[in-house]
């Protein structure tokens, strides 16, 4: 079967969108828990004890005049699970849902209230002394949720590889080893934003690529048996996320049946050769006040 590059992109397209029943708008399907944890800056366990009367004008991204209104939500941490130890409690910033009859663009708002326990994905805000929730799906509510304690149980595991990469990627269990590649090439293949320039690719230690190609060339690349809906951590995905060009001695073969075979050959004749590459921001050099003649 020849691949048709137009309708993979289709199908793409169709993993990375849903649609909410509410507004009848396409939203980011939710990500897998995993590249939740890799993206986070913090991750917690814990209950909404205040909203701050408040709010906090912060700008949009570096250098804007625009101003974001965040509402502050007060969270009392119950288990510090990646990033938080000693932390008894963090402020939340969440830009409050609209009015009823009004949808806001992108999608589905967060909404946090007094009370509320949940597991939360929380990045830093640039120039503010709080967190935020990048996405609406950062939030996993208790309430009505039957399946909480099997994602705060993944969420764990997940953290636990990620705080010993080293550890994660000589793991006796193949899975293990697997998952720790596929968040570390999550982190390191993720623009975060906000930036004023574009980021730069730098290649990280030649060390650790080489266990995270290892670790997804012995990954099991078989189609999952049972496929849950958005999107998928697969080792082909993950393999994806590298970037690879022709310039890396990387030619995707037209039959797609085949692209297992041919990037597990790839990751064998390269895993301790190639390095992969990470986003980081290109700061803007600060110039030096000219002198002036006396």
């Amino acid at each position: 079967m020849k691949l048709d590059l137009k309708a993979s992109l289709t199908c793409l397209a169709a993993a990375l969108i849903a649609v909410a029943p509410a507004t009848a708008r396409p939203v980011m399907a939710p990500q897998p828990i995993p590249s939740r944890v890799a993206r986070a800056d913090v991750v917690v366990l814990g209950k909404v004890t205040k909203i701050e009367d408040k709010m906090v004008s912060v700008a949009s991204f570096p250098g804007s005049p625009d101003k974001v209104e965040y509402q502050i939500a007060v969270v009392k941490v119950d288990d510090p699970i990646l990033n938080a130890k000693g932390l008894k409690e963090v402020r939340v910033g969440f830009v409050p849902p609209p009015p009823p009859g009004h949808v806001r663009p992108g999608g589905i708002a967060v909404s946090l209230t007094e009370d509320v326990e949940a597991l939360l994905f929380l990045t830093k805000q640039f120039d503010a002394d709080f967190y935020v929730v990048p996405v609406y799906f950062d939030v996993v509510k208790k309430a009505n949720n039957t399946n909480f304690d099997k994602d705060v149980e993944e969420t764990k595991k997940a953290a636990k590889l990620i705080a010993d990469p080293t550890a994660g990627l000589k793991a006796k269990d193949a899975d293990d080893r697997f998952l720790t590649a596929a968040m570390l090439i999550d982190r390191y293949r993720t623009q975060k934003p906000p930036y004023t320039q574009p980021p730069k690719e730098e290649p990280i230690d030649a060390a650790q690529s080489k266990l995270i190609l290892e670790a997804l060339r012995d990954a099991d690349w078989a189609p999952p048996a049972k496929p849950r809906p958005g999107i998928q951590l697969t080792p082909q995905s993950v393999f994806y996320r590298l970037g690879l060009t022709a310039d890396d001695k990387w030619n995707p073969p037209q039959d797609n049946a085949k692209f297992a075979d041919a990037a597990k050959e790839w990751l064998k004749d390269n895993a301790g050769n190639y390095r992969i590459k990470q986003y980081v921001a290109d700061k803007e050099e600060k110039k030096e006040p000219e002198k002036k003649d006396k």
